[in-house]
């Protein structure tokens, strides 16, 4: 039987390592997503979530509420994240571009600058509407589950979601099929 996350929060308190484990287990997607949200980039969205992972085993005995670990977790990876892009040199290289090639040139090409326009599109959006945009479409969560770990109401993430939608099929006209 799956253990709830208010016992898990409940036994790594008393430093059992097995149950903060299984709390990376099950918050690791969620936490990458926002993550990546603010990065856009899988290496530091990666590093930044170890890091949070580090704090929150140093800092569980500030949670006060175990239900709420969740939300917890996702305001420091948000704040982690924050703290990132401001200490970010400007211009800085993406070391994860790839090179194609020569048999998939021109593919690649229209691959890459496909993606460039879609990354360039969500970097439009304000941050929330950004981790909403990731946690949906990304790690499949529902709206109420966005929600708490946002600290939103679903509706927000509804209203949040539908201006993200509407704002990216403007931006991406002619580019990509932006469903719901």
């Amino acid at each position: 039987m799956e253990r709830s996350v208010e016992e898990l929060v409940a036994a790594a308190k008393l430093h059992d390592a097995e149950a903060f484990t299984a709390l990376i287990a099950r918050f690791e997607g969620i936490a990458l997503s926002i993550a990546y949200a603010h990065t856009r980039h899988a290496a530091d969205a990666g590093d930044l979530v170890q890091e949070c992972f580090m704090r929150a085993w140093q800092r569980l005995d500030s949670l006060d509420d175990p239900s709420r670990f969740g939300h917890w977790l996702g305001r420091m990876v948000r704040n982690l994240a924050i703290d990132w892009r401001r200490r970010k040199r400007p211009g800085a290289l993406d070391p994860d571009i790839d090179v194609p090639g020569p048999a998939a040139v021109t593919t690649a090409m229209e691959s890459r600058e496909q993606k460039s326009q879609i990354d360039r599109a969500l970097a439009s959006l304000d941050e929330l509407s950004k981790a909403c945009v990731t946690l949906r479409y990304y790690e499949g969560m529902s709206s109420k589950e966005i929600g708490d770990v946002l600290d939103l109401s679903a509706a927000a993430v509804d209203m949040r979601l539908s201006r993200a939608r509407n704002q990216l099929r403007d931006r991406l006209a002619g580019v990509v099929n932006v469903n719901d």
